[in-house]
């Protein structure tokens, strides 16, 4: 049995056997900014020993795609069987059992095995040393149960395993690639240093295997060969009930070097815990997020979500030229290790609330392929600074142009790579909401200005100007909604764009932003005043629609009744999902409109808001993971709570609840996570900024007995503790903080707060 669990609360997920073993792995996966490590599951099958560990920054040419994240090997348990007859051990009694304990930020795994009547347990604990090291540690102990009928000596085979291999666009089993190879080792007494060349890198493993109190009855030997080192370990039984083994292990990304680390010098495997501990102690008490609710998956899911995303920003210096975010992080290979617009709208939200300078690294890593984005920009025929849909490690569009599918024999276009128009605007969003919440002026000018103009003047290469319309308009594109493409004027594209031009006509004047020539400035600002955007009346109500036409589109289905999961009218509308085609109803994947009115509240009235939500939530499927996010936070500002709540338990109980359980290997959804996150704070407590203050708007669900998150603002770090509707704390440290109502509804701190 998988299980999560924070303190004394914990949750059964799914049962451990081969077809879940990667489902399981995945959930359970330990990471930081560095690397991410699937950890020891049982009865392991082929698919879940594919993907082992990832390394960030670890890129190679790609198949079926510019580029792809390798799927590397990982030190790991390879055999368990009798030395004299070489007979494995069988499972045994009760199925295998993994515990994620995230506060600890540790997986402990136990399973049964028997031998010619004797049993033994195998127990395994692991955790990665440190956000800033790219080390694990594990302890593993094998035990004999009950009186032996005969003495036995079984052997430990611990090594790295060479069976880590790409699939095709990360989720395809029937082709695969493997970008490694096994180079030369070094071998001492208790450690091994093996060099694994990867395309373009050579990876240094040091690895550290010794025993622990039961040296007399073990003997540890090494060999190398086509899998690379495997330490073997025998132990004798035959007076010994129990033995204990701890490895120590780091990759990294090394040249030429010297005699390696792990051949000389002591570790101490219980400092190492400690530390890690009194680490992870404190990243909870600056980051907790807490739901006080009868509901206790409720809050397991949120904790599960901020694990995850916790793990993979905390703790570590950024890059000089920031950080690439891959889209299912450093927990898969799936979307070939590319970042899409969900690491703006949300990863950066999130991180901008909770550690900026994580925030800043994300648009840093954008600033930096500035570049690639001018040449992207020119090579489709516009101006300016075109960031990709899928950004790859070199800042390059990475997304598939064309999709093969097997056994079908079948290949999809997909139109994505260049009817996607609105990333640009999208980054804007981000370094503007970065700018407006820390108030980092040197960051603007250092960079954050030039980002905004060269996506500007991509914006306004953009627009063409329609005689019938007599307006700007953009044709066939594709916006968030992918369930719709060739479409002409997406309400989510014009909008942003047409924002993205006036975040920087607005700054025309301010010092530190580059020049603009009038007459530029005077054209930006006609294109600005003639936007075309698509409206349509519902109820006897004004409406943004999806797109010009949307509603010429015969209706689809209504999801009224909620189910488990995508909400998929039939297995006809699944299928058209999956084979990419065009939908000719007004089904939506995540609706644009809905998500729109997310990012700018205040510029749609509540009766437009509602009758949007009422109109396209029950057409949407919610088949993207990123759909929940939104919708919490427009239901929420809405008043709707309980419906908010639930798609906020949705979103960050993606993986735990929604995702396939057989052979799954499409990794954790982690902006899903943050849109959970979103939905929470900017949803349901109503966090905003007003005039460099923080603001709040809090409503708590009837169900939930309160919820507490924590800010970091300007230099300072808040406890929040929403207790009511419309009633909250402020704590700063040991603290309470005084607030005050304002005129607009809204509680901020008092002056001087």
């Amino acid at each position: 049995m998988l299980t999560i669990a924070y303190g004394e609360e914990c949750e059964d997920i799914v049962g451990i056997e081969p077809r879940t073993s990667s489902f399981a792995a995945c959930v359970a996966m330990l990471a930081n900014p560095l690397i991410g490590v699937r950890p020891h599951v049982p009865s392991a099958s082929q698919r879940a020993r594919r993907t082992q560990l990832l390394c960030a920054g670890v890129y190679a040419a790609g198949v079926g795609v510019s580029r792809e994240i390798i799927s590397l090997p990982a030190p790991a348990v390879l055999r368990l069987y009798d030395v004299d007859t070489g007979e494995p051990l069988e499972p045994s009694g009760d199925g295998p059992a993994v515990v994620l304990a995230m506060d600890q930020a540790t997986v402990s795994s136990r399973e049964l095995f028997q031998l010619r009547g004797v049993r033994y347990e195998l127990t395994i604990d692991q955790f990665i040393d440190a956000p800033d090291d790219s080390a694990v540690s594990t302890r593993i102990s094998l035990t004999r149960l009950g009186e032996p009928t005969g003495a036995h000596r079984l052997r430990l085979d611990y090594g790295v395993d060479g069976s880590a291999e790409n699939e095709y666009l990360g989720t395809s089993d029937w082709l695969t690639a493997r970008h490694y190879r096994f180079g030369q080792s070094v071998v001492d007494r208790t450690a091994f240093t093996l060099d694994v060349d990867a395309a373009e890198y050579r990876l240094r493993y040091d690895v550290r295997v010794e025993q622990s109190g039961s040296a007399a009855s073990s003997v540890v030997c090494w060999r190398h060969g086509l899998q690379g080192c495997i330490a073997s370990v025998t132990m004798d039984f035959d007076s010994v009930l129990q033995h204990r083994i701890a490895t120590h292990w780091r990759v990294a990304i090394d040249g030429e070097h010297s005699m390696p680390d792990a051949l000389s010098g002591d570790f101490d495997m219980t400092h190492i815990q400690s530390s890690h501990l009194c680490r992870w102690s404190k990243i909870w008490s600056e980051h907790d997020v807490t739901v006080q609710t009868a509901q206790r998956r409720i809050d397991l899911g949120i904790k599960y979500a901020m694990f995850q995303l916790l793990q993979h920003g905390v703790g570590v210096a950024p890059p000089e030229r920031g950080t690439l975010s891959p889209a299912r992080g450093l927990t898969s290979t799936y979307h070939s290790g590319a970042t899409f617009f969900d690491t703006e709208l949300h990863k950066c939200m999130f991180w901008i609330w909770n550690e900026p300078g994580v925030a800043r690294a994300l648009i840093d890593y954008r600033y930096h392929c500035l570049e690639q984005a001018r040449e992207f920009a020119r090579a489709s025929g516009y101006e300016g600074a075109r960031f990709p849909e899928a950004a790859n490690d070199r800042g390059r569009e990475n997304g598939p142009h064309y999709v093969l599918a097997y056994p079908e024999q079948d290949i999809r276009r997909e139109w994505s790579v260049h009817e996607v128009l609105h990333i640009s605007a999208d980054v804007c969003y981000a370094v503007n909401k970065y700018w407006k919440v820390t108030g980092d002026d040197a960051f603007m000018i250092s960079r954050g200005f030039e980002m905004l103009l060269e996506c500007a003047r991509f914006a306004a290469s953009v627009f063409k100007w329609s005689e019938s319309r007599q307006a700007y308009v953009v044709e066939s594109v594709m916006g968030p909604d992918e369930y719709h493409y060739h479409v002409d004027n997406s309400f989510f594209t014009n909008y942003m764009l047409r924002w993205c031009l006036r975040s920087a006509l607005s700054l025309c004047d301010r010092p530190g932003f580059p020049g603009l020539p009038e007459a530029q400035s005077r054209r930006w600002q006609s294109i600005a005043d003639n936007v075309f955007l698509p409206w349509i009346t519902v109820g006897g109500v004004v409406i943004p629609e999806e797109f010009e036409g949307y509603a010429a589109l015969p209706d689809t289905q209504l999801r009224s009744d909620k189910k488990r999961g995508p909400q998929f009218a039939d297995e006809a509308e699944r299928e058209s999902a999956e084979n990419l085609q065009n939908f000719a109803s007004q089904v939506v994947k995540q609706a644009d409109i809905v998500l729109l009115m997310s990012m700018f509240p205040e510029d749609f009235s509540t009766d437009v808001k509602r009758a949007a939500f009422q109109y396209y939530e029950p057409r949407t499927v919610h088949e993207s993971s990123l759909s929940y996010g939104p919708h919490a936070v427009v239901a929420a500002h809405l008043g709707k709570t309980s419906i908010s709540a639930d798609f906020i338990a949705r979103a960050s109980r993606y993986n735990l609840d929604f995702t396939p359980l057989d052979d799954y290997s499409n990794g954790l959804h982690l902006s899903a996570y943050a849109g959970a996150w979103q939905g929470l704070v900017e949803g349901l407590a109503g966090l905003d900024l007003i005039a460099d203050q923080l603001a709040f708007r809090p409503r708590l669900p009837a169900d939930w007995d309160a919820y507490h998150f924590t800010l970091e603002f300007r230099g300072r770090r808040l406890r929040i503790c929403v207790i009511g509707d419309d009633e909250l704390e402020v704590r700063e440290g040991g603290r309470q903080l005084a607030t005050e109502r304002g005129q607009d509804g809204y509680i901020c701190l008092k002056e001087g707060h």
